[in-house]
């Protein structure tokens, strides 16, 4: 059992696990590049569509205050 609680560290680092890391690293900076481009693309057409959804806001009231124009205008003509 004492063997058990005295476990010890080798300081062997091999040329497969620096090779991993190296790859690994690689890979999440390869990622973390395409993220921050996707991000770039998607803040453009972000900013190419806000005035476009601020008319359509507008567009909108202005057709709910037409069809409440429209819906009194029935109403004094039924009368």
């Amino acid at each position: 059992m004492r063997e058990a609680e005295s476990w010890t560290v080798q300081r062997q680092v091999t040329l497969g696990l620096i090779f991993a890391i190296l790859l690994q690293t690689s890979g999440a900076l390869i990622w973390s590049g395409r993220v921050g481009e996707r991000l770039n693309q998607l803040e453009q057409i972000s900013d190419r569509q806000s005035p476009l959804a601020e008319r359509l806001a507008g567009l909108e009231a202005e057709m709910r205050l037409a069809r409440e124009s429209l819906v009194r205008i029935e109403r004094r003509m039924e009368e």
